[in-house]
């Protein structure tokens, strides 16, 4: 069915030749679903139009005998009773000695409903039984007319009476007829309509259960066919169908079906070059790979990895990481920390120091969580090889060490040369006297540096003392930058002090002064000749007091400024010299928050910078 050929210099994959449509193969006209559902439709339209034909007469009819009953015989039923009730008062008023009183009214209303049964006349016989009435009722009356009080007419009244009983029911005959008339008309039109609506009924089921099976069958057959295809059996087809529109459908599936075959031959070849490129690329890498599954099944291991736990990697593979073969010290290390990694969900990283290849690596474990979907399909268990930072750590420290251990020294030697000098100020000038001071005060500054340094060396340095007391910023920030008006008049650069108001806070006078000293000290070493640099202090809000100190140096580019207070951060700027340790800042920012503060960096790279201290307001007790 595919014609497939090999090219081995265009890629390391198999290229098969895409399967060409084939043409419309010649099948036998099939009628459409369109048209079977027309006809049938058609079919029972016809058959509730020749029902309608036959039962609207019928249901006309039906009304027509409906209407006389309750029109036309009603009428003269009503008309006959109320001449009786004209005749009977005539004849009582007669009976009490004068009927001359009631007379007219009741002639004239016998008259009026003898006209309203002469224009309601139906039945046979009835106009001539309703002029009889007529004339011998005139003749009653016009003798009654003339006859003196006290007469009696009563076989008059009987003739009259008796005859308006046969006009009533006549005309209750005449209902009774019309009523077995329309319950005659009426069962026949509901029988003929029960019979017309079953057979629309079973010509329907019928027609439905026809259609139903002709597109149940193929389409079920189809849902078979596409399931195997979910499933990989990408050879299954369909093969012809009676109606049109699902033949059309059979004919697209097994073109579709032939493209999923040839695409599925096709990535197969390109996954199993994609995983050998991935396995490539892991065994390349310099740090352990583990792939655990769900299941907790390792599914990858690098050589790297299988060499720090110590286990090989075939006997690792396809195989539950808890209970690999071997009691190697360093695979019960990484399976201990993994499960203690497993239990925090802060997803936080273990460093374990094994001992490889003649000596000691450090190695952080890090399990990496696979999630699709919400829904977790593995684990990567990542080993980087941080020995070399640890090795650097480790010189650093032999180096803070040593330079503290031989700054002792001189440090001592100058302390002890200043303090005799401060002992024998009234030998010395103002101006010697002052120099004398600062150089005692530097001294102290320096010989603290190389404590810090000490401490920092055995790797435990606290958090930062605090000796508080209650300090006029203003005086603080005026005698700091006394200390660096020569290096800023050498430098030619502005030098200048902005204190608004008395600000008042509760620091430690000397570290305070340090945050100062090396802020001026970064400005002054990255301010070109002719800069200028404030140092100003003002009340802020929420209680804090904002000490500033900007500078028209080149500023802090953005994608270091959020690393400047890390310690050792440095970075270089063209024409400037760097710090010497990268500590400055970092120590800044630590005494800052010992104080209850916050330290931030305000700057624009060829703008200049502003570092802003924030400390809270002295108040009192």
């Amino acid at each position: 069915m595919f014609n497939y050929s090999k090219s081995h210099d265009a890629s390391p994959l198999t290229t098969l030749a895409v399967p060409e449509t084939e043409a419309p193969h010649l099948r036998p006209a099939s009628p459409s679903l369109r048209t079977r559902v027309r006809n049938a439709t058609l079919l029972v339209l016809g058959m509730v139009l020749l029902l309608g034909l036959y039962e609207v007469p019928r249901i006309s009819e039906l009304g027509g005998a409906v209407s006389n009953v309750l029109q036309r015989n009603y009428i003269s039923i009503l008309a006959g009773r109320h001449m009786q009730m004209a005749l009977h008062r005539v004849q009582v008023a007669e009976l009490q000695g004068d009927a001359h009183p009631v007379l007219a009214d009741a002639s004239n209303e016998y008259n009026y409903w003898m006209d309203v049964e002469n224009q309601s006349l139906t039945e046979v016989g009835e106009g001539e039984l309703a002029h009889d009435l007529q004339v011998n009722a005139k003749r009653l009356f016009e003798k009654i007319a003339s006859s003196p009080p006290g007469s009696h007419h009563d076989r008059q009244f009987e003739y009259l009476q008796n005859h308006l009983t046969d006009l009533v029911e006549m005309n209750q005959n005449a209902m009774y007829r019309d009523e077995a008339h329309a319950f005659s008309l009426s069962r026949t039109l509901t029988l003929t309509f029960a019979a017309g609506l079953l057979v629309a009924s079973v010509l329907g089921v019928v027609l439905s259960s026809t259609l139903g099976r002709a597109i149940a069958r193929p389409l079920t057959e189809l849902a078979q066919r596409l399931h195997g295809v979910g499933e990989g059996k990408t050879q299954v087809r369909l093969g012809p169908q009676k109606l049109a529109e699902l033949d059309t459908v059979a004919h697209e599936f097994n073109q579709m079906a032939e493209r999923l075959e040839y695409y599925d031959q096709m990535n197969v070849e390109r996954l199993v070059f994609e995983k050998r490129k991935t396995e490539a690329i892991l065994g390349s890498l310099e740090d352990g790979l583990i792939l655990i599954d769900s299941a907790g099944i390792v599914v990858h291991i690098n050589e790297v990895a299988s060499i720090i736990i110590g286990i090989e990697r075939n006997d690792a593979l396809d195989r539950r990481f808890d209970d690999l073969e071997g009691n190697h010290p360093h695979y019960v290390r990484v399976r201990d920390a993994l499960k203690t990694l497993e239990k925090d969900a802060n997803g936080r990283r273990v460093e374990v120091e094994l001992h490889i290849r003649g000596r000691a690596h450090s190695y952080v474990l890090k399990p990496v969580r696979l999630i699709q979907e919400d829904k977790l399909i593995g684990t990567l268990v990542v080993l980087q090889d941080v020995t070399y930072l640890r090795d650097q750590d480790r010189a650093r420290t032999n180096l803070f060490g040593t330079l503290s251990h031989e700054l002792r020294t001189p440090l001592t030697a100058m302390m002890i040369a200043t303090q005799t000098l401060a002992r024998q100020k009234g030998l010395l000038s103002a101006e010697q006297r002052k120099l004398v001071d600062m150089t005692v005060e530097e001294t102290m500054r320096m010989n603290q540096l190389a404590d810090n340094l000490m401490n920092l060396a055995r790797g435990n340095i606290p958090s930062i003392p605090t000796e508080r007391v209650r300090i006029q910023l203003g005086r603080l920030i005026t005698e700091t930058v006394k200390r660096f008006a020569m290096q800023a008049q050498e430098k030619h650069i502005c030098l200048e002090t902005r204190v608004e108001g008395t600000p008042v806070v509760s620091a430690d006078r000397i570290k305070l002064s340090w945050v100062i000293s090396n802020l001026i000290g970064n400005a002054l070493r990255y301010t070109p000749e002719g800069g200028r640099i404030e140092v100003a202090a003002r009340a802020g809000g929420s209680n804090l007091l904002s000490l500033e100190v900007a500078d028209t140096g080149p500023g802090i580019p953005l994608e270091i400024r959020d690393h400047v207070f890390e310690r050792y951060a440095q970075y270089s700027t063209p024409g400037y010299e760097p710090g010497s340790a990268g500590l400055g800042l970092a120590i800044v920012k630590d005494i800052v928050e010992a104080h209850g503060g916050r330290i931030s960096i305000d700057s624009n790279n060829g703008v200049g910078t502003r570092v802003i201290v924030q400390l809270p307001i002295f108040q009192e007790v």
